[in-house]
């Protein structure tokens, strides 16, 4: 998660100074690496130590394998041109040598020491995610309001808010309606302020966004209504996930004209919860009293079904699953043999893989399909770790996320540093996700994750639905 939090902050606040810079930068460099002699090129360094900030950033980049010469750069760039974007990118890339959360935060305090008249907004941000990935909400504070920019203030709360949603939703919840009277108090604010020049009233909306949607996965509807309805009038560029809860919401209000087609569209793209299926009924019945809700319901959901199965039949394998051994929670080894005649998902997965935490709401839907049928089991597979408790890493990482995965261990031997089951199966990324039918063989393979979570979901059903024929 860390890596997902690094890469969006980069994007977010560093991307136009990237590109900027990046036609003079290939230039530069291209120049560099293409010097054979070595008096010149000697010459053409010199050059770039004693030019500007972005010549520095061109010489980091040259030196990228070398770390001696790389850090000495560095150092230049951040004590010649501190106030410079090159060197705030140096600084936010700076963190990636840490693991801890306490010692990424010692180093920034370090970085306030070291650069007392320079704005550390975003360095503070850095932090304050990954305060919130530990669901830390004093730290998260500490560090949101040492932010001298109200308006990148209530970016990087939106920011945190998010990463902890990912997390516990009940718990983002509570955080973000502690915050949300500081918010409010940026809406009527239209200047752009600050080094970062954001937009206090659209830093708000999309807070509000934000937190209507958290209002409406816990349930509170009426109150989720208020601010997905500002959200929605306020917003130019509407994500799907506002459009669909404002219709679903909408639809309880009575509004079907303008909600049924969204939460139909919503339907046959895999959305089965029963709510929406209740809600697209009542639609339709108010709209088409003389037709039946029951089947057109039944269309939408075999509109989607059928793409799904068209999508993955070319997936589908016949192949002889390896032999395993995994350990149970409780310290019971299994293996392949164990679950003759049912029909296994296994899910290879690291705390560490971003990916794999994406997939897990995916997952967690397609279990609870099957959370009645001894016939099918799903297998989480807790692989290439190094951690000394894998048992109790991996059960506080799920339990934190109420996530009700069936949990097995492939640790890594200390020696070799080789996972066994992984190797047996020749991962060579994770997430992998294999399917296996009740005769022991391999029926799909399917690695990485991306798109939505229902469709997701879906492909994963079918999968099983195909290998248990």
């Amino acid at each position: 998660m860390k890596k997902i939090v690094f890469t969006v902050l980069m994007l977010s606040c560093l991307s136009t100074v990237a590109q900027q810079s990046k036609k003079d930068t290939n230039s530069a460099l291209a120049s560099l690496k293409h010097t054979k002699d070595k008096t010149l090129l000697n010459q053409k360094i010199k050059a770039l130590e004693n030019g500007s900030d972005q010549d520095l950033w061109t010489l980091i980049q040259y030196y990228d394998k070398n770390e001696v010469k790389k850090d000495a750069v560095t150092r230049m760039l951040l004590q010649k041109y501190p106030q410079s974007k090159n060197a705030q990118m140096a600084r936010i890339t700076s963190f990636l040598k840490f693991k801890g959360v306490e010692d990424i935060e010692a180093h920034l305090q370090n970085m306030i020491k070291d650069y007392p008249n320079v704005n550390l907004d975003l360095e503070k941000s850095f932090v304050a995610n990954m305060y919130a990935n530990e669901m830390n909400t004093a730290k998260i504070l500490q560090y949101l309001n040492s932010i001298d920019d109200p308006g990148f203030r209530l970016q990087a709360l939106l920011a945190a808010t998010e990463e902890m949603a990912a997390i516990n939703n009940t718990k983002a919840l509570e955080f973000a309606s502690g915050e949300l009277e500081s918010a409010k108090k940026m809406k009527d604010m239209t200047a752009l302020n600050g080094p970062r020049k954001i937009d206090p009233k659209s830093a708000y909306d999309n807070f509000i966004n934000l937190y209507g949607k958290l209002l409406f996965k816990a349930g509170k509807n009426e109150e989720a209504f208020r601010y997905t309805a500002e959200a929605y009038h306020n917003i130019k560029k509407k994500d799907e996930e506002l459009i669909e809860n404002y219709a679903f919401l909408s639809s309880l209000k009575g509004d079907y004209v303008q909600a049924l087609p969204i939460l139909a569209k919503a339907v046959e793209g895999g959305k089965f919860e029963q709510k929406y299926i209740d809600q697209v009924k009542k639609g339709y019945t108010k709209l088409n009293p003389d037709k039946d809700a029951d089947a057109y319901v039944e269309g939408l959901k075999n509109t989607f079904i059928k793409k799904i199965r068209a999508n993955i039949s070319s997936m589908m394998v016949h192949e002889a699953a390896p032999d395993f051994t995994v350990t149970d929670v409780n310290g019971k080894k299994v293996s392949l043999a164990d679950f003759k005649g049912k029909t296994i998902v296994l899910d290879f997965w690291a705390t560490w893989c971003g990916p794999c935490v994406e997939s897990f709401p995916a997952m967690q839907m397609a279990a609870n399909r099957y959370i009645n049928d001894p016939d099918v089991k799903f297998l989480f597979i807790y692989t290439w770790n190094n951690v000394p408790d894998l048992l109790n890493d991996g059960k506080k990482f799920l339990a934190s996320r109420n996530y009700t995965f069936d949990l097995y261990l492939d640790p890594r031997n200390p020696d070799t540093k080789q996972s066994a089951a992984a190797d047996a199966f020749k991962i060579d990324g994770i997430p992998a996700k294999f399917i296996i039918d009740g005769k022991g063989r391999i029926r799909f393979k399917v690695s990485g994750f991306d798109g939505k979570a229902e469709v997701a979901a879906e492909e994963v059903v079918q999968m099983v639905e195909m290998a248990r024929k």
